[in-house]
This record gives C-alpha cells, sequence and structure tokens, in this order.
C-alpha cells in the first residue's frame, strides 16, 4: 500500500466552498487474525488518513476484535468468531449496521456522508462453503 502524498486537511480544502464532497479514503485487507498486521493497519490507516478499512478475518481476543484505535468505530456482525468488518475513522462519515443482513462472515452499513447515502459491505468467503 503506497503511503498517500496529500494530507486530509489538504484534500478537503478545495472542497470547502464548492458543493462537492471530499473523496473518501478506503482501503480493503484480509488480516488473517494477526496481531501483527492489525497493528500495521493502523498505522497505515493513520499515515494515509484512510476514512474506511473493510477487513477480512480481524484479530480476534477472547472472540472479540482487538487491536483497532478505541476512537475507530468498528462495525461487526454481533455474533462470536466474526470474520468480516468494517471500521470507520472519519468522525463526518454516519453509518447504521444494517443486522438484518450481517452475520459473522459479513458486515452490511448504511452510510451517510453529506447529502450522500449509501451501503458498504466486507464479506468473508470461505474456501469449504459454497457461495
Amino acid at each position: 500500500m503506497a503511503p498517500a502524498d496529500n494530507s486530509r486537511k489538504r484534500i478537503t480544502q478545495g472542497y470547502k466552498n464548492s458543493k462537492l464532497q471530499a473523496p473518501i479514503r478506503r482501503t480493503q485487507i484480509n488480516l488473517q487474525h494477526s496481531r501483527a498486521a492489525t497493528d500495521n493497519i493502523m498505522k497505515l490507516t493513520e499515515q494515509d488518513n484512510t476514512d474506511i478499512v473493510f477487513i477480512q478475518e480481524p484479530y480476534l481476543y477472547q472472540n472479540r476484535i482487538a487491536g483497532i484505535i478505541k476512537s475507530h468505530r468498528k462495525y461487526i456482525s454481533l455474533d462470536d468468531k466474526c470474520r468480516a468488518a468494517i471500521i470507520i475513522t472519519n468522525n463526518e462519515i454516519d453509518a447504521v449496521l444494517i443486522k438484518q443482513l450481517s452475520s459473522p462472515d459479513s458486515v452490511f452499513l448504511e452510510r451517510r456522508y453529506s447529502n450522500t447515502r449509501f451501503f458498504a459491505a466486507s464479506m468473508y468467503f470461505d474456501i469449504k462453503k459454497e457461495i
């Protein structure tokens, strides 16, 4: 993952006086339940000013997602042993978990940013199960 060449502040400056909204910076990663990978993605998220992280196989400790910076919002299904998650780091993005569509292997959100409403999903597909 290449580091961002613009900070969030510089990116959003040009959008303040226009009707355009700042682009949402996002990334996707399979952490393979690794604490070291979780620590690395948290550092890269801060460095690159990432707004949303789509995660498969998050690091779990005592059946709970762990290693995520406390100020970030975590969205997972409420079931044990989740294998998908979405992390939102930008406080300007509002999100609601859609529980009816979420499971241990998928997380669905309705997100609102500026005047735009859209949906997001993070899914884990087990190679041993049929889709």
